[in-house]
């Protein structure tokens, strides 16, 4: 196997180049910033490899039946759009796994692919009880927290909505009416400095503390920067919000600046909305986000879907 290191600009920039100079069996390693403010990513490729053989060695036979048939996987991700990278590196571990398991079957191999790939946390632990959303406008932050706090009302677990939104016309209004419903408390907070203190306030009084920030255009640096603000002040989770039904590339360059903000997590929102789900898989893997929760449903009271493993295999593959 060999590694080869490449540099670009951002990372759209180097999975393209990626692809050009190493085909679609390359696979991604590491990556991370340079002090000029570049992508570093480190991919490896399998090389190719003459062997040669004696009249006296013995060529040991295979059973079909343990040989991984892939063709349908592959199908499925280019399908759903999944980048090229990370696709390659999906099947590459797929066909590892498949090695491993004792059962071959199709569904099994990619659950435990999916496993060993992807991080998958519940958004309900309180051993992180600070959770700051973030996202473009329309993303479906203020949708999500209400639906966080309905789960967490459900579980009897004590929680605050925290809004810091004071640039979109309504959206407190709108994050506020919501806790009323929820008999939950509702603060606001208009600069870092009174987030600080409030979190440090909640953090005895509350199981989880849910923090809503302005939806931004990431691309342009003055919002990104009063975000950013929020982001510091904190120590806690946060969680990027973003449309499934996003292009799947400019989503990764999204995911690549909410990333540089301190973002952990992502949590797709109106996934029932759409039957492809490689942004999904895409910004994760790119960005190295892990997953939470997915919204499925414009409802409140349907709360959030849990993702996992065998939830994202049964998406990939298209069942019912």
């Amino acid at each position: 196997m060999r590694i080869k290191q490449i540099i670009a600009a951002n990372m759209t920039e180097a999975l393209a180049q990626i692809k050009s100079e190493l085909g679609d069996d390359a696979i991604i390693i590491s990556s991370d910033k340079t002090q000029d403010g570049k992508i570093s990513v480190s991919v490896a490729i399998d090389e190719q490899e003459e062997f040669f053989f004696d009249e006296e060695e013995k060529i040991e036979t295979v059973s079909s039946a343990d040989i991984f048939e892939e063709q349908h996987l592959r199908d499925c991700l280019e399908y759903h759009g999944v980048l090229d990278v990370v696709a390659g590196k999906i099947l590459a571990t797929a066909r590892q796994e498949s090695r491993e398991l004792p059962q071959k079957d199709e569904k099994s191999v990619l659950e435990n692919t999916l496993a060993k790939l992807y991080a998958f946390s519940d958004i309900l632990d309180m051993r992180h009880p600070v959770k700051l959303f973030m996202g473009t406008p329309g993303s479906g932050k203020s949708t999500a927290i209400a639906k966080v706090a309905t789960q967490a009302k459900l579980h009897k677990i004590s929680s605050c909505i925290i809004s810091t939104d004071n640039v979109r016309a309504g959206a407190n209004k709108q994050l506020e009416a919501f806790a009323e419903i929820l008999e939950v408390d509702f603060y606001f907070c208009k600069d870092k400095t009174e987030l600080a203190q409030k979190v440090k306030e909640c953090k005895n009084k509350y199981g989880l503390i849910l923090i809503d920030t302005p939806g931004i255009n990431p691309f342009i640096e003055k919002e990104v920067s009063r975000v950013a603000e929020f982001c510091d002040a904190v120590q806690g989770q946060k969680i990027l919000t973003l449309d499934a039904g996003r292009n799947t590339m400019e989503a990764v360059e999204i995911g690549e600046i909410f990333m540089d903000m301190g973002a952990q997590y992502l949590l797709p929102t109106r996934l029932d909305l759409t039957r492809r789900i490689g942004m999904v898989l895409s910004v994760a893997a790119c960005c190295d986000l892990g997953y939470y929760a997915a919204s499925v449903s414009s409802s409140i009271a349907n709360g959030l879907a849990e993702i996992n493993n065998k939830s994202l295999a049964k998406l990939i593959l298209c069942e019912e």
